[in-house]
């Protein structure tokens, strides 16, 4: 079982759900029908839309018995981004198939729905002409998309289209699937800012956590309604593994003055090595047990009795009942304009304290997606200095990705390149650019570069640099974790850039 992420994030960016009698080979041909429309999916996916890194789950195996179903299938199911249907008549018939289709159901029911946004994340293509009323009952509302030669709006049975005509039938269910994909992607990058209050504009920093997708909608409202009082941080889409997320959430708590978490009958996403643990419910636990004050909220109208999610039932009944951890946090059950109310109020009190002198400093940290873990860490501890850290945000196109890089590096007053995994020349690469920036603009607040090296990196030697800017070294002797006094140098520099 990999562990890898797809393009969208998730383990699996779609799972082909088929009936293995439709896997036939036809007459002058050497493959499956099915496996020949997976590989022109991918094809068309990776090469013409450019969803590199693209992870297609197809099982081509015969497995034993249309009643057993396997736990590894099941692993694959909860962590896929869509769910592609090949239905007919032999799915129909397949109880083995049903079993797929309700766990990917139910499992994503558990986290506040199949859909995102007016898109489904079910697809239902159709190798026979089955009528409507003999679709599956999770497909009732969806519209199917038709890979059969029937004859449109007649009662023909139809088959499978020839593998000829893929180019043109597939071009809907591709476009809606590559678009879907890519809304996900972008809601699963790590944010690209880490930003501390700024106590020049006396702005309180707010992190309104993250939500399942009933609760979306109003998140999106408290952010519009509170953006001229405070400064919202970013809402921390998940990462799929729960080490990786709790560096972000700790280093953005510590910038947080307070955290706010919005909260229902969904659990939410769940966390990748934990089906029982999910995001909204990590993060708002993680925040319970810091000093700084954070709001847990439920609607009015909340019942236990109408909670479908007996695991989300039981959390929310003890955060309400329980006697509280030692800190600031408070539960609170009411209407939505009394929440946005209580949040005015709490922003008031904050924005009348006293702002301090001082202007904190700008960090950019460049790294490559190998070495985030040791990115995380160090924004992690820059973060309790009262220090703005930021990322550079990778694309799957690489001028986009530079392009944000060099606009990232004209507001920076710092720049720190993470030398781990990734080889010399890529860091060569990313200091020289940040020089050529530097040199060639008036009044830029770059002060400083640095190279942040990991033992693991290779290729130290070749690494060169022109005199015209120093790039100072940071050697950090930890394979596992930022050493705090490798980092005083860039925090004594920060600090002084700052007054």
């Amino acid at each position: 079982m990999t562990d890898t992420h797809g393009y969208s994030g998730y383990t699996y960016d779609i799972f082909i759900s088929y009936a293995r009698d439709d896997n036939t080979v036809l007459p002058g041909e050497t493959v499956g029908w099915v496996r020949q429309f997976h590989d022109f999916l991918a094809d068309w996916l990776i090469k013409r839309r450019g969803l590199q890194g693209l992870k297609i789950w197809f099982d081509d195996t015969q497995l034993s018995g249309h009643l057993y179903f396997n736990d590894e299938i099941k692993q694959c199911i909860e962590q896929s981004a869509l769910f592609l249907v090949l239905n007919s008549h032999n799915y129909r018939r397949s109880d083995y198939c049903k079993k797929e289709l309700d766990w990917f159901w139910r499992h994503n029911q558990q986290r506040g729905g199949v859909r995102l946004g007016n898109q489904a994340r079910l697809f239902n293509a159709l190798l026979n002409n089955i009528p409507h009323q003999d679709w599956p009952p999770e497909f009732q509302g969806l519209v199917g998309s038709s890979l059969h030669d029937a004859p449109e709006k007649s009662s023909a049975y139809g088959q499978p289209i020839p593998v000829t005509d893929f180019g043109q039938r597939l071009r809907p269910l591709v476009d809606s699937a590559a678009d879907l994909l890519e809304e996900i992607r972008q809601q699963q990058t790590p944010p690209s800012i880490l930003q501390a209050a700024t106590p020049a504009a006396n702005k309180p920093s707010i992190f309104i956590a993250h939500v399942a997708d009933t609760l979306k909608p109003f998140r999106q409202r408290l952010v519009r309604e509170i953006g001229d009082k405070a400064t919202v941080l970013s809402e921390l889409p998940p990462p799929f593994t729960a080490q990786e997320h709790q560096q972000q959430l700790t280093a953005t708590l510590e910038q947080a003055h307070s955290s706010i978490h919005l909260l229902d009958q969904w659990g939410g996403l769940a966390v990748q090595e934990n089906a029982d643990l999910t995001f909204p419910r990590l993060q708002a636990s993680t925040a319970r047990e810091q000093a700084k004050s954070s709001l847990l909220w439920v609607p009015a109208e909340l019942a236990a009795e109408d909670m479908e999610d007996e695991a989300q039932k039981n959390w929310l009944q003890a955060l309400e009942y329980d006697a509280r951890p030692e800190g600031n946090s408070s539960f609170m059950r009411s209407s939505r304009q009394a929440l946005v109310d209580q949040v005015h109020q709490l922003l008031d009190e904050l924005n009348a304290t006293p702002a301090s002198s001082q202007t904190p400093a700008r960090v950019l940290i460049d790294t490559h997606n190998m070495d985030q873990l040791h990115a995380f860490d160090l924004a992690k501890q820059l973060a309790t200095h009262a220090i703005n850290v930021e990322f550079t945000q990778e694309s799957s196109d690489p001028t986009h990705s530079l392009e944000n890089f060099e606009r990232n590096v004209r507001q920076a007053n710092h720049l720190v390149v993470v030398f781990g995994q990734v080889t010399h020349k890529w860091v060569k690469g990313r200091v020289q650019t940040a020089i050529k920036i530097a040199s060639s603009e008036v009044d830029m607040p770059l002060k400083s570069i640095w190279v942040f090296a990991l033992p693991h990196c290779h290729g130290r030697a070749e690494l060169k640099f022109p005199p015209l800017f120093r790039v100072n070294w940071l050697d950090n002797p930890c394979a596992d974790g930022v050493d705090p006094q490798v980092i005083e140098r860039l925090l004594s520099e920060c600090t002084e850039a700052s007054t």
